[in-house]
């Protein structure tokens, strides 16, 4: 069995080419080139993907989390003004979040998996918020009191209501908006 050999470039006019009967770089200089058994000529290993920096990741992260803190105060006001939970409404924290992940930090698979742990955390704080907002527009509580306030001053009020409320339905949103954060980072990092 013989091993094919690259073609022989002619040493005139090309000061990297290889001059005829000379083995490429690697053979070895002792065997005749062809003969059966003789190794491969070594031609270097292929070039490995290069991933994205640190920075561009730390970067990713950073424009990520910023996003994040948006949609949980967008997706706390909706839940608090609705008075419900909307399941589409954590998907659309997580896609945000992955998006803006995915665009700025690159694909690299731990963008998304950053995004999609910065996601369940801003779904988290949505739900606070949405707490904080049914407290503050409640006539029981003081009428000049902002949902900041409530979540701020009476954190382990709302903590304890948002726990009280947890059911597998608030644990599905949650987890759908981390899936989606990730999946989405990844489509738009690799685009």
């Amino acid at each position: 069995m013989t091993h094919p050999t690259p073609p022989q470039q002619p040493a005139e006019g090309n000061p990297y080419a290889t001059a005829p009967g000379v083995p490429p770089q690697g053979a070895p200089q002792n065997a005749p080139q062809g003969y059966p058994g003789a190794p491969a000529p070594a031609y270097g290993a292929p070039a490995m993907p290069v991933l994205p920096s640190g920075g561009k990741l730390a970067l990713g992260a950073v424009a990520g989390l910023v996003a994040a803190l948006v949609a949980a105060v967008v997706y706390g006001m909706i839940l608090g003004k609705a008075e419900v939970e909307i399941g589409y409404a954590a998907v659309g924290v997580g896609a945000l979040v992955g998006l803006v992940a995915g665009k700025t930090g690159g694909g690299n698979p731990v963008t998304g998996s950053i995004a999609a742990i910065i996601s369940l955390g801003a779904v988290y704080l949505g739900q606070l918020i949405g707490i904080s907002v049914l407290f503050a527009d409640s006539p029981l509580v003081a009428p000049d009191i902002t949902f900041l306030q409530v979540l701020t001053e009476n954190f382990s009020l709302v903590q304890e209501t948002w726990s009280e409320s947890m059911d597998l339905m608030s644990l599905l949103f949650i987890a759908l908006g981390g899936v989606a954060a990730f999946g989405v980072s990844k489509k738009v990092g690799n685009d």
